[in-house]
């Protein structure tokens, strides 16, 4: 099985566990293409996986000048094979102050997070959240994506059985090519299920108040899933 393979079974397990995903991509890439002007915008995709957001942000825009930073050994090795070159494709660990000095640029005009940041706990999420407006040029804003429900849920592992998402782990396990990566990722995230936490919309609002940006607001909300965007002043 080839990589693009894989990625394509991971665009359809992502439509299976996350059905609100392509949506928000593309409300995330009209936001880019409405404000921040220019045929080349500097975006920067936190959490970006397999790069499906910097994939169709380049079929819309394929002027602009996109970094994608993930951690995940798996999810790099379908995107440095399946992104153009002129994507910049950075290994860094957001849970670690430091993963900024990994960056190529020290601005962006569009920091995106798209159901990624769900696996932070709260204080680091925060923190995060600070440096992330930070990196925001003047006139651009950040923005988060994911489920966003009216009363907080608490942390919980998600479903180890026997289902799809076991089953492309599974055989993604003895691939030629992802088997290693597989094993790398183990030992940085550990074998048990991840715990995952979903904080209201408004708690993620009152972390992004304390960035260098406008006052946050939800941009929009499908369901229990629902965007934040703060603006930083020209």
């Amino acid at each position: 099985m080839t990589l693009e393979d894989w990625n394509d079974r991971w665009e359809r397990l992502m439509a299976k566990y996350q059905p609100g995903r392509e949506r928000a991509i593309e409300r995330m890439i009209d936001l880019v293409a409405s404000r921040c002007g220019g045929p080349a915008p500097r975006v920067l995709d936190v959490g970006g996986g397999t790069g499906t957001l910097c994939a169709r942000l380049l079929e819309r825009l394929p002027g602009a000048e996109v970094t994608l930073v993930d951690l995940d050994p798996v999810m790099l090795t379908i995107a440095g094979a399946s992104l153009p070159p002129s994507v910049e494709v950075v290994r860094a660990d957001l849970r670690d102050p430091d993963w900024v000095v990994q960056l190529p640029y020290d601005g962006y005009d569009a920091v995106l997070a798209v159901m990624a940041l769900h696996y932070l706990p709260p204080g680091r999420l925060t923190e995060l959240y600070a440096e992330l407006a930070g990196l925001v040029r003047p006139g651009g804003f950040v923005a988060t994506v994911d489920d966003m429900p009216d009363v907080e849920v608490a942390a919980s592992p998600s479903d180890g059985g026997e289902n799809a998402w076991s089953a492309w782990w599974e055989q993604a396990t003895v691939d030629p090519v992802l088997g290693p990566a597989v094993v790398e990722r183990a030992r940085l995230f550990g074998d048990s299920p991840s715990a995952e936490w979903h904080p209201p919309a408004a708690w993620h609002v009152r972390a992004l108040e304390a960035g260098p940006v406008e006052e946050p607001v939800v941009a929009w909300r499908n369901g229990i899933q629902a965007a934040v965007v703060a603006f930083r002043p020209r």
